[in-house]
């Protein structure tokens, strides 16, 4: 059995002094014409091991969004011959697939199969709208060191309308399924790996001006350091990384901070790779700037 993810990350942010995590989220329309390939989808392959190969520096995982792959023929190829390369070039940056699956036990027996083994990844996600088994499927006995992260506080907006419903004990339906995804994986024997989606910081919707946290401190008031969050919401969607490290991050291996278009997207010319580089740098900055000051 190799390396445990949540070990894996904690060493690889140590050795760079970096939380970002790349999102790799290609869109075929905006795909660079100066890449070039046989076919789309080797493209599409090429475009993203470039972004890899300058974002790395500044890398501590990486995030392919599986639906940005299936959307295209041969993307699923396409996702396996990257994850590959990363494995080969950059053996020490863990790879998590963000697939949101959830379903009943034998059908997340299968995605387990297709996405750990076929595609190659350390860890994904879940949603843990059907019960303990979309949890609890995923998990293989041979395999205990892999990352399963359930969907909590989510960035879309329209999340609210679910995620913040109120329970007959006053607690939001988000909260719950914090402290229940807990118990799963304490039960489970994953907890040391296991984690939360939970949105960065963002500015209060009423347009107030208040950067709005809270939710980020009560994760972790629920769940303490026992489980580490996956944030998104960073970059084009506008979250604050100040607040989002002082209310999330309690040491390397707690928190990676996603952004996926903000890099991916940098630059649609000739230079697309080198501006992806400079936009992850500069993510890692603005985050290590705020480890640093407690801001």
């Amino acid at each position: 059995m190799g390396q445990a993810f949540r070990e894996m990350l904690t060493k690889r942010q140590e050795e760079i002094d970096s939380l970002v995590c790349v999102g790799l989220d290609p869109l075929k329309e905006k795909l660079p014409e100066s890449v070039e390939g046989a076919t789309k989808a080797e493209k599409i392959a090429t475009w993203m091991k470039e972004i890899v190969k300058t974002t790395a520096p500044y890398a501590s995982m990486y995030k392919p969004q599986k639906a940005h792959w299936e959307a295209f023929v041969g993307g699923d190829e396409a996702l396996r011959n990257v994850v590959s390369f990363i494995k080969e070039e950059y053996p020490d940056i863990p790879v998590f697939l963000d697939c949101k699956r959830g379903d009943i036990g034998r059908t997340q027996e299968r995605y387990r199969v297709a996405h750990f083994d076929i595609d190659g990844v350390d860890g994904m996600n879940f949603s843990p709208y059907m019960g303990k088994d979309c949890m609890e499927y995923l998990v293989d006995k041979g395999h205990m060191g892999r990352a399963i992260v359930s969907l909590c506080y989510t960035s879309n907006s329209s999340a609210r309308q679910v995620q913040d419903v109120k329970l007959d004990d006053g607690r939001y339906y988000w909260e719950f399924i914090a402290q229940t995804v807990l118990k799963w994986a304490e039960d489970l024997g994953v907890v040391e790996n296991a984690g939360l989606v939970m949105a960065a910081a963002y500015e209060n919707p009423k347009g107030s001006g208040k950067i709005f946290s809270e939710h980020l401190s009560k994760g972790r008031e629920i769940v303490g350091d026992k489980l580490w969050f996956l944030i998104p919401g960073i970059g084009t969607q506008g979250g604050a990384i100040a607040e989002t490290v002082k209310t999330g991050f309690t040491g390397y291996g707690s928190v990676a901070i996603n952004s996926s278009s903000g890099i991916t997207f940098a630059s649609s010319g000739g230079d697309y790779a080198e501006a992806a580089g400079e936009k992850a740098k500069e993510l890692r900055d603005a985050i290590r700037s705020s480890m640093s000051t407690g801001k």
